[in-house]
């Protein structure tokens, strides 16, 4: 009675969370979590999602999540349409020797499904004391004595662009709008695969903007986030101070800064996810939507790898034992020994071959998958 009550219970949390992010989002969507890596996410009611998005290791259970009430403000459109994936998958796969059966873009492009990824906008006015190096680029003349054939020694004007450093301090009073910071975990590592996004693009949200894609919950919220958000506040100041000051380098700058009205936008970005699946393990693809940049471990077949090389194997071993066997009838038949005497060369060539593409394809993969977990 107590196990039935705690599930019905459940089914009521989830009931709500579903029918409130229907309400704020516009679109009916459900929130699942990963057991393995952690990461919430928000999908479509009724999708199918085997496997988590962010990992594509663990299952994912519908899971009430902490997410706040208003939807996001702005969201960045798709610029490269599904109809395009195909192609774009097909020739980041090109050249590819041993390629898995499910690396291939049409299958990669069948599997494709809309990811969004959440980032923290930030507005917000400071007032500071700052202090920095500025450096301002000069030419500078020297001379280099050469010697040459015919014309003995002799000396060059040379000409060298060194810069001045020269320390300034000052204050600024200045209001910052639109600044980035991150509003996951692994936001660094995601667009470090993704590459860098046009956030002039973006516009106010919508709900077919959400519609059928898979939504990445955010794991920092504006106060965690700040830390990054203020990194971005002293990066604008910096480079307005460089700006200010007329220099084209600066360097040592400290800001001792205080903060105010600050308003945090939520941005959706837009990426495509995929898979395919090799060895033991299913390997992520990711596509930046707007850009159209593709990244993932680009994965050669193993087994089609050990396969080719013991063929090969097999193939010297029965050239290398005919040869022999020919060798030994011919003795007293010169041509017969000379085919034999080939075949036994060529048999051990193969066999000295046949390892290649198994360790070639070890190595390639090894280099492919540095850094994955």
């Amino acid at each position: 009675m107590q196990e039935d009550r705690e599930q019905e219970v459940r089914g009521e949390e989830q009931g709500q969370g579903a029918a409130g992010l229907r309400e704020a989002w516009g679109v009916p969507l459900v929130a699942v979590h990963c057991a393995r890596c952690g990461e919430a996410h928000l999908v479509p009611e009724g999708a199918i999602l085997p496997l988590c998005p962010a990992c594509f290791q663990g299952p994912v259970t519908p899971q009430p999540t902490a997410l706040r009430e208003e939807p996001p403000e702005q969201a960045l459109p798709y610029r490269v349409s599904q109809s395009q994936l195909a192609g774009m998958l097909e020739r980041w796969i090109r050249g590819l020797w041993f390629r898995p059966a499910e690396l291939k873009g049409a299958v990669l492009a069948q599997r494709v499904r809309r990811y969004l990824l959440p980032l923290w906008l930030v507005d917000g006015r400071v007032a500071a004391a700052w202090r920095a190096d500025v450096g301002f680029n000069y030419q500078a003349v020297s001379y280099q004595d050469r010697y040459g054939e015919g014309r003995g020694w002799s000396s060059q004007e040379v000409q060298e662009r060194r810069v001045r450093w020269e320390p300034r301090v000052g204050r600024l009073e200045r209001a910052y709008e639109n600044l980035a910071a991150p509003a996951l975990d692994d936001h660094r590592a995601l667009m470090g695969r993704l590459g860098e996004y046009n956030l002039g693009e973006r516009t106010g949200y919508s709900p077919q903007a959400a519609a059928g894609s898979a939504v990445r919950v955010p794991t920092l919220a504006p106060e965690a986030a700040w830390p990054g958000a203020q990194a971005a506040f002293v990066r604008a100041a910096q480079e307005e101070c460089r700006q200010a000051a007329g220099a084209e380098h600066i360097r040592d700058f400290t800001l001792e800064a205080q903060y105010s009205d600050l308003n945090w936008t939520l941005l959706l970005l837009p990426a495509y996810v995929t898979w395919y699946r090799e060895g033991e393990r299913v390997w992520p693809v990711l596509v930046n939507g707007q850009s159209g940049r593709v990244n993932g471990a680009r994965l050669a077949s193993t087994r089609k790898a050990n396969v080719t090389s013991l063929i090969l194997g097999a193939v010297g071993l029965l050239l290398f034992l005919l040869g022999g066997l020919l060798a030994l009838a011919g003795a007293a038949l010169a041509p017969v020994a000379a085919l034999g005497g080939v075949l036994l060369v060529v048999g051990l060539l193969l066999a000295v071959v046949a390892p290649l593409p198994a360790i070639g394809v070890w190595a390639f993969n090894r280099r492919a998958t540095a850094g994955m977990a």
